[in-house]
């Protein structure tokens, strides 16, 4: 069951992917209405008629205007539909779009770690459920794990010290954030070299 919780960063996020078509919903439109806008608007089906007016608990709010779609809502639900145009992919698609990389940690107390299960989540992705995969250090071969993982590796800091001598020449350590790995990013392999690289798996018994 659905916390009120869940649903309000629901609607928030929703709310904000809308935003890419130029369309924003009034303030007490429901997850349902604001579910359908969203698909609409990613099916090029959108027209602002489609919107109802509004009751408040004391009297009718005006309803929307109903105008022609904008050039931008009408570019951006263009692009979505193209097949061949990589930005039209939903906040979902990209979230899952497997990206091949190799991650070393930075961090030295991490240094004889083989590997490590990172895990990320949001309401609007995975239906809610959150997104975990396993991913081994320094893997020269290179790894692919979703979009979201690699963000959140990419973007993970860690807090060190480094020397500093003040004004009156008292030496104290400076705390200063830093990347807790360091990813590279890979282009993803041609079916020959996956062929070969499943191959060299399978003869180690590690194939995954």
């Amino acid at each position: 069951m659905r916390t009120n919780k869940t649903i309000e960063d629901e609607s928030s996020e929703i709310r904000e992917e809308l935003k890419e078509y130029n369309i924003t919903m009034h303030h007490k439109t429901g997850i349902d209405k604001l579910r359908t806008t969203l698909e609409e608007a990613k099916n090029g089906t959108y027209t602002p008629s489609s919107l109802p007016s509004v009751e408040a608990n004391e009297g009718k709010l005006g309803a929307f205007e109903c105008t022609e779609p904008t050039e931008a809502a009408k570019t951006a639900a263009a692009r979505h539909n193209d097949p061949k145009d990589p930005s039209k992919l939903t906040k979902e698609q990209r979230a899952l779009k497997l990206v091949r990389i190799i991650v070393s940690p930075n961090d030295s107390n991490m240094a004889e770690y083989p590997g490590m299960i990172f895990t990320v989540g949001s309401s609007a992705v995975n239906k809610g459920r959150m997104i975990k995969k396993y991913v081994p250090f320094n893997n020269e071969e290179g790894w692919y794990v979703p979009n979201s993982i690699y963000d959140m590796i990419n973007n993970s800091e860690m807090q060190k010290f480094r020397p500093k001598e003040m004004a009156n020449g008292q030496k104290v350590m400076e705390p200063y954030m830093t990347k807790k790995y360091t990813v590279t990013v890979l282009p993803p392999l041609t079916k020959d070299e996956m062929s070969a690289l499943a191959a060299s798996q399978q003869a180690k018994g590690g194939f995954n």
